[in-house]
């Protein structure tokens, strides 16, 4: 099976109809396509968890956890090294015959004995803790999420509707929210011009910005799924159509 970076983020778009990824999920699928990428696209490549906890800036833990999601996706399939001085290997076409006890194992070394600190790990089931400390002061955020996914901004196409809700839902993740619906509109629109209203090219500019964990999204180099530089452009128009909320 021949695969490219077009390929796996089809297959991702698919997998996000019948599971709900957080975004540290997302980030860790396309941190690994892009490191089969620069590995010629070989069915199967090495990387440590240490990288990948750098690149993603999060701890072990918590990129177990996200492995965990993607493995019982289908969308990877892992081998553990057998020791922390072998790197683990990886492939989105060949399944290693430890993958299942592998997922197991890894997930009863990382279940703590003792009870966890929870200020340890903010990444760490970030939808859940951004929804419980914003309940009031995200609210008016909560609600323009929530006509969006019902459709009730008849600017928003519904090709891009899918794409865009993704956006929002990262954004609401990173505690950074569209004060109204001009902010919002603005935001579309701006997606809209850097895809030149192509649905396909709109969803690999927001699967990029979520993996490299930006704030805004930007235009892809060339229109094109790759994996380099990119032309910087403020997807929010300007600084007053994102909140930043603080934990006090």
């Amino acid at each position: 099976m021949n695969i490219d970076g077009y390929t796996l983020t089809e297959k991702m778009r698919k997998a996000r109809r019948r599971f709900r990824f957080t975004a540290t999920e997302q980030a860790l699928f396309y941190e690994l396509v892009a490191i089969c990428n620069g590995e010629d696209w070989r069915d199967v490549f090495d990387c440590s968890n240490i990288e990948l906890c750098f690149a993603l800036n999060v701890n072990e833990r918590t990129l177990v956890k996200a492995r965990e999601s993607l493995i019982n996706a289908g969308l990877i399939y892992y081998k553990s090294g057998k020791s922390r001085r072998v790197v683990s290997s990886y492939s989105f076409v060949k399944e290693f015959k430890t993958t299942v006890m592998t997922t197991v194992n890894n997930t009863v070394d990382n279940t703590p004995d003792k009870p966890t600190d929870k200020r340890g790990d903010k990444t760490t089931n970030s939808t859940t803790n951004s929804t419980d400390y914003n309940k009031l002061k995200q609210k008016p955020n909560e609600n323009i999420l929530s006509k969006v996914s019902h459709g009730d901004f008849d600017f928003i196409s519904n090709e891009f509707l899918e794409t865009f809700i993704l956006w929002l839902e990262y954004k609401k993740d990173r505690r950074e929210n569209y004060k109204s619906e001009k902010s919002l509109k603005a935001c579309y629109s701006k997606l809209v011009k850097l895809s030149k209203d192509n649905p396909a090219i709109a969803s690999q500019i927001i699967n990029e910005a979520i993996a490299n964990n930006w704030a805004g999204f930007f235009e892809l180099k060339n229109n094109k799924n790759e994996y380099g530089n990119k032309k910087q452009t403020n997807s929010t128009d300007s600084g007053d159509a994102i909140i930043r909320t603080t934990v006090l």
